[in-house]
């Protein structure tokens, strides 16, 4: 039974070869097939789609531009309907052909390269992108994105399981040449511009959230949403910034000229968490938040905790597997 789209696979394979080939005789040879049947099954999909797929008047035959289209479409298609078997297999028992996996801008070196080692014997297929935590839901939701690594609650998404791997505190970032004594928000605010991040990212809108609670209403005037632009920014002598250690991890030259000092107020953190649409990948995501619990431990704990020796291991808290 064909499809209502009036054509099958089979239909796709037959072309397919008759495009690569340029001849209907070797692909009804490859096939195993007449080559009267490789032409019918040619005209047939000619008629269905409403185009001239080949030129039979030319020798050696001479495919159109709809059809060089159509057999490349087809190569692909053939592809991956040939990997759904071993998907499903694999899915079945928690590893995957292919993941794609989406984590915020603050995870890139030395974590992903380390998680690629972890998972190149469980993956045959891994892409990775980093984006703001809205474009990561977004990429979940609307199954673009496989897995993200998120600071977004995402418990207003049904069907979404949430693993936590790592909790950490927001500190101040204040240019090197001011004074520690400085470190009170309402002067800070009052003498200096706060370097915010991007009201459209979560992490922005934690840290107003945060002042609003303080009942602080500092003037808005310099707006970004890239840590290392912030960290610029006050490296430069341009302002203050409210950032969580992760987020300048990787900016060490900067670190010269920048002095970080815990948050002036009640503690707030925020979490990072492995988000997958629930029943999805099976022992994969334990596989990977165990992974990553790791890494961060290894990797990232005790250099942040170097860096500020000010800050408790309980703050900067690397969660345990599941």
């Amino acid at each position: 039974m064909k499809p209502a789209s009036g054509y099958d696979l089979r239909a796709l394979e037959i072309f397919g070869a008759v495009a690569e080939l340029r001849s209907m005789t070797l692909a009804a040879q490859r096939l195993n097939m007449t080559q009267p049947a490789v032409s019918q099954a040619v005209q047939q999909l000619e008629e269905t789609l409403g185009v001239m797929l080949v030129d039979r008047s030319r020798r050696p035959l001479l495919v159109t531009a709809a059809g060089e289209w159509l057999g490349r479409t087809a190569a692909r298609i053939l592809n991956e309907a040939h990997q759904i078997g071993a998907t499903i297999r694999q899915l079945a028992d928690g590893s995957a052909l292919q993941l794609r996996v989406g984590l915020v801008e603050s995870l890139s070196a030395p974590f992903v390269p380390a998680l690629v080692q972890r998972l190149r014997s469980s993956i045959h297929s891994l892409s990775i992108s980093s984006g703001l935590a809205r474009t990561l839901r977004t990429g979940l939701v609307e199954h673009t994105l496989d897995l993200i690594i998120t600071n977004e609650q995402m418990d207003d998404v049904d069907g979404m399981a949430r693993q936590v791997i790592l909790t950490e505190p927001y500190l101040l970032a204040l240019p090197r040449t001011m004074a520690a004594e400085t470190a009170d928000l309402a002067h800070l605010g009052a003498t200096m511009a706060l370097i915010r991040w991007a009201a459209r990212s979560h992490i922005g809108a934690d840290i107003e959230r945060q002042l609003r609670r303080m009942r602080l209403d500092i003037p808005r005037q310099f707006e970004f949403d890239s840590a290392r632009t912030i960290l610029g920014m006050v490296a430069a002598g341009l302002g203050w910034a409210i950032m969580t250690p992760l987020s300048i991890f990787e900016m060490k030259p900067l670190l010269a000229n920048v002095r970080l000092l815990p948050f002036p107020g009640p503690h707030f953190s925020r979490q990072l968490a492995i988000v997958v649409r629930r029943g999805e990948f099976g022992v994969l995501v334990p596989q990977i938040a165990q992974a990553s619990s790791a890494i961060l431990r290894d990797l990232y704990l005790p250099e942040v905790l170097t860096s500020l020796p000010w800050l408790s291991p309980g703050q900067f808290r690397v969660e345990d597997g599941p």
